[in-house]
């Protein structure tokens, strides 16, 4: 089959558009996995899935965990359960009910991220791992499943990079997530009812804007469960 997409941002990110994910076959599905995996997100409309759907279909990428819708409220930078020993491999969100105008969310690509980095930056970077509750992982990852280099910041609040001092983990984090949540490797998708926004969890990061005063949002939710144990590209080179 032909997959129509348009790119959304700027190195990631793809529409696609009419397209009955519950009729997919095989080779339909490995078309659209190369796809994901290439961009990192995508949106789909004209999808035809309800809410059992969703789930059927996100299934397909791994084990789901269902979890209460989203509502209005803002939400910060971060990726799903960092502080795990395998976070969530993907993540999926289906536009129930949105305002008019607000209530936006936005992605930001750690892949491109990385590459907006100074080399020698970046070399100090791949050496460093961060904590996030009991876990560490490394600053810098290998995708599991590409190959592809990417920042692994999960959240803000309560990391720290371990086996430096504080006062140089603060600076260092400072500085990855300027670059992490910097204009160019982050788009805005302001939602449509019936959107479906289905993204790596390990190699983008999302933020919810609140929606206005007196208007509501409600986005399902679910997540493919994590089934990488996150290993840095220096430790695979020198394996």
């Amino acid at each position: 089959m032909s997959m129509v997409q348009e790119p959304l941002g700027a190195g990631f990110g793809a529409l696609v558009e009419d397209v009955a994910l519950a009729d997919l076959d095989a080779a339909a599905f490995r078309q659209l996995y190369a796809l994901w995996q290439r961009q990192h997100l995508l949106v789909f409309r004209g999808h035809g899935l309800d809410r059992e759907g969703l789930l059927a279909f996100g299934a397909r990428f791994g084990q789901v965990d269902p979890l209460p819708d989203l509502g209005a409220g803002e939400t910060r930078w971060g990726v799903d359960l960092a502080w795990t020993e395998r976070p969530p491999f993907g993540c999926l969100l289906h536009a129930r009910q949105v305002p008019e105008s607000g209530g936006a969310t936005w992605f930001a690509c750690l892949p491109a991220a990385l590459r907006l980095i100074a080399p020698d930056l970046q070399a100090r970077l791949r050496w460093l791992a961060v904590q996030h509750g009991p876990n560490v992982h490394p600053m810098v990852i290998m995708q599991p499943e590409t190959g592809e280099h990417s920042l692994f910041l999960g959240s803000r609040r309560e990391s720290r990079i371990t086996d430096v001092p504080i006062a140089e983990s603060e600076r260092l984090l400072n500085i990855a997530w300027s670059y992490g949540t910097a204009e160019a490797v982050t788009l805005c998708h302001p939602w449509q009812r019936g959107d479906i926004v289905l993204w790596n969890n390990l190699t983008v990061m999302h933020r919810h804007d609140a929606a206005p005063a007196g208007t509501s949002r409600k986005l399902q939710r679910a997540r493919i469960q994590g089934r990488y144990t996150l290993a840095a590209p220096i430790e695979k080179e020198a394996a």
